[in-house]
């Protein structure tokens, strides 16, 4: 906890908590209130793909022009305006799907501006020896008010109706941006140059062009193709298979989330003990084992215990990797490096979704679950016998 002594990063991680509390409560009840609309597994990933399709088409065009602007700016703004959407919800897409989708699509370009902002800031507000801690505290905010926010969703939902979670959500929004306005101005250091086209493809050209971010990103690619099939079957797994309602989904997302706490809290002990690259290989690895014991062992009790082992790992992936994206690109281009990751890993996750959802009907959510983990597995290790993921340059000289 030491890097919130960094004032200006104590004021992100706030705002991220507070947007993080209402958003998490606002996934439960846009989840169940679709899957109770339609009863139709097909529509809770028609909704996933929605906003994963606004993710891939337009977060790199987004953030080629976010990269030349001050990015404070864009952090407070991309929150105001998902105010009025979320509200909008119970009162117009509640009624109708179409609307509801147009609504999920707008919500989700704010986000795709906001979020690779915030992540591409962390290397400017705290120095370079504490960024793998930076990232591991933005985790674990957002960990936090799974476990905080999420089971109570369920409960929430169940009792009161969906309307007033999207409620909640849009006031965290508003409070978020209130706060975002205390952060200093976070212009680029260096104007990226080029025309607008030109640097959208300079930002996937770091993508795919750098060896280690390749690697890192392209077994994380495959991974999620997989994996994601929680996003859009949690629920179908919880109601329809399991028996326990919206309150045991709200139950098992919040024991995922107390798992990533765990996860955040044992990151700095395990970096000191094992290199970021094969930390990232080795919890995916793990991560993709208890995914798949969910479909091999359908019961309540253990899909928690899955679940919470599932969070604690997904930290022990997701942090390093993040550190191994900022960690080798340049400044002025992290903005785009983060948008180009957002695409790909949602192009990923969107076919999971879909995938998932389609198959749901023909095998069941436990079989599509002991297949996807099985998969995320083979993935990780795959990469493991090819050699692993090569440290930064500097890293390995100064090990050398």
């Amino acid at each position: 906890m030491k890097v919130l002594r960094h004032r200006a990063f104590a004021r992100l991680i706030l705002a991220y908590v507070v947007a993080q509390a209402g958003s998490k409560i606002h996934r439960v009840a846009l989840l169940v209130l679709v899957y109770l609309l339609t009863e139709n597994a097909l529509w809770v990933s028609l909704v996933l793909g929605v906003q994963l399709l606004g993710t891939v088409v337009f977060s790199p065009l987004l953030s080629a022009w976010a990269d030349t602007q001050d990015r404070r700016r864009l952090l407070v703004w991309s929150d105001l305006l998902r105010v009025p959407l979320v509200a909008l919800i119970p009162l117009l897409g509640a009624k109708s799907l179409p609307v509801l989708l147009l609504l999920v699509f707008l919500i989700e370009l704010c986000r795709d501006l906001h979020d690779p902002i915030q992540n591409a800031v962390v290397p400017d507000l705290v120095p370079k020896e504490e960024v793998d801690e930076g990232n591991s505290l933005v985790l674990l905010a957002d960990r936090l008010s799974e476990v905080l926010f999420v089971g109570a969703a369920g409960v929430l939902v169940a009792t009161l109706g969906a309307e007033y979670a999207f409620y909640l959500n849009a006031a965290t929004y508003l409070a978020s941006g209130l706060i975002l306005l205390g952060l200093p101005s976070l212009r680029p250091r260096q104007l990226p140059k080029g025309a607008f086209f030109a640097r959208v493809k300079e930002g996937i050209g770091h993508l795919v062009g750098h060896p280690t971010i390749r690697r890192a990103v392209g077994t994380l690619f495959v991974a999620a193709a997989f994996g994601s099939v929680e996003t859009a079957l949690g629920v179908v797994l919880a109601i329809k298979w399991l028996g326990v309602g919206s309150a045991g989904f709200g139950f098992m997302e919040a024991a995922m989330a107390l798992g990533a706490i765990l996860g955040g809290l044992a990151m700095p002990y395990l970096l000191r003990r094992i290199p970021r690259e094969r930390l990232f290989l080795l919890g995916l690895l793990l991560f993709g084992i208890f995914e798949a014991s969910v479909g091999a062992f359908p019961v309540f009790a253990w899909v928690l215990v899955a679940f919470f082992l599932g969070g604690f790992l997904n930290m022990v992936f997701i942090v390093p990797a993040r550190s191994i994206l900022q960690l080798n690109t340049p400044q002025e281009m992290r903005g785009r490096i983060f948008a180009a990751f957002s695409a790909v890993m949602n192009a990923a996750v969107l076919i999971g979704t879909m995938l998932g959802g389609a198959l749901e009907g023909f095998i069941g959510a436990p079989m599509v679950f002991l297949l996807a983990g099985s998969m995320v597995s083979l993935a990780a290790l795959y990469t493991l016998l090819i050699g692993g993921i090569p440290a930064p340059r500097e890293e390995r000289q100064t090990l050398a």
